[in-house]
């Protein structure tokens, strides 16, 4: 709790979540509100045409739910689809969201109504903010999870004992009840299958369409490539090399010291052309932008803040990460891609891998030597087989049509009484 000024211990209001923490003579007093809630989310009516659709708690708009809105959006159905922002002003301001898309701010008292009074959740990340709150799903009511990892390496929620232990087991309880009311979960392979019935505490059904977003790399993408070359200024005669790393638990960022420069050189060695740098952090790194991107280098843009990472992908020539699940939609393009992890023991000890690094087709490096090298090795067509092998190995299935599957189950969904 905050300091408080003298006065306030005599008497002040504050609330908190859906708490009300009165101080009287220096006495807390909270009051638990989530009873009030859960009775205002269950005497709203459910409207049989809403869909409400958030991307990680209130972001931007991408990940599986914008490319299955897009197919909504081009089947002409009328249903009312309300997307959870953190700003609508800022959204609408970007103007990257339909006009036909309803707007409404992720932590308010509308956003609860919304998702009280819908006919259908298509969530990529766990309610557990509203479930505080006192959202509860109906009878009638129904929830796909689309979650947001592609045969990512890194372990989840049940199977992490940092997310697990004594300390966070109300977070447990919570995500367990997320879970619970979860109708469809998507997934692209047989791994993706066994892991998320565990690590998910999931126990309904699985469908195994494919993941939305990744539908992208299967279409003519020339469009999106244009349209990144323009918004970050880079011409279309310049190569894109891609840095996508994931966030660390413990806030860690000297992980992130890649040499751009050096690295930029040598893709231009190896590859030909001129190379430029889009370097995009994970939401939660996302405070540390200023330190781990150069902003005086004209070689380098900062991809954090746009709103879709498809896009980057598909538009970019090389990709380089560490565990983030991305490269392995970025392995679908066959384009090249590399792991520069200078932490692998400590991330495994931390957080724990799934399979071994070694064991994806991407060559590894601990340090900038050995990425550069990496670089200068790479065998184009060994690479591609590679690539297959495992992409068969975990049984993935993306074909391009994942979009199209979820929106048939959405109108089943839909028509039901």
């Amino acid at each position: 709790m905050a300091k408080l000024r003298p006065w306030e211990y005599i008497f002040s209001l504050t609330n908190s979540g859906t708490d009300k923490l009165i101080m009287f003579l220096g006495i807390p007093i909270r009051i638990d509100r989530s009873g009030y809630y859960k009775r205002f989310c269950q005497e709203i009516p459910i409207e049989n045409n809403k869909i409400v659709i958030d991307n990680f708690n209130g972001g931007s708009y991408g990940c599986n739910p914008k490319y299955i809105t897009e197919e909504l959006l081009k089947r002409n159905k009328n249903y009312d689809i309300v997307w959870l922002v953190m700003s609508v002003k800022s959204e609408l301001e970007k103007g990257f969201f339909p006009s036909s898309i309803r707007l409404v701010g992720y932590g308010t008292k509308q956003a609860l109504k919304e998702l009280a009074s819908a006919k259908l959740w298509v969530d990529n990340q766990r309610k557990n903010y509203f479930i505080k709150k006192g959202l509860t799903k109906k009878e009638g009511q129904y929830f796909i999870q689309t979650w947001h990892g592609s045969l990512g390496i890194k372990k989840l929620d049940a199977d992490v004992d940092a997310f697990t232990n004594e300390y966070k087991q109300e977070w447990v309880e919570r995500a367990k009840y997320d879970s619970s009311m979860w109708d469809y979960l998507l997934s692209n392979s047989e791994f993706e299958n066994k892991i998320f019935r565990r690590a998910l505490w999931f126990d309904n059904e699985i469908k195994q369409f494919g993941h939305p977003r990744n539908d992208i790399f299967f279409k003519d993408f020339l469009n999106i490539k244009n349209k990144v070359h323009e918004f970050f200024g880079i011409s279309n005669e310049k190569k894109i090399m891609l840095y996508v790393p994931s966030f660390r638990d413990d806030g860690d960022i000297e992980c992130y010291k890649i040499n751009y420069d050096a690295v930029l050189k040598t893709l231009e060695n190896k590859f030909g052309s001129d190379w430029v740098c889009i370097s995009r952090l994970h939401p939660r790194a996302k405070k540390f932008d200023a330190q781990i991107i150069p902003t005086d280098n004209p070689k380098i843009f900062d991809g954090t803040f746009y709103p879709d990472i498809q896009e980057l992908l598909v538009s970019a020539d090389c990709a380089i990460s560490d565990y983030s699940s991305c490269i392995f939609d970025f392995m679908l393009s066959k384009k090249p891609a590399f792991i520069f992890a200078t932490d692998i023991e400590k991330f495994n000890t931390d957080r724990g891998f799934y399979y071994p690094l070694e064991s994806t087709p991407f060559r590894i490096a601990l340090n900038n030597e050995s990425l550069i090298a990496n670089i200068l090795d790479f065998d184009d067509e060994n690479y591609k087989r590679e690539v297959e092998s495992f992409i068969k190995e975990k049984g993935c299935i993306e074909d391009g049509h994942a979009s199209e599957r979820t929106v048939d189950l959405i109108e089943e969904i839909m028509s039901r009484n």
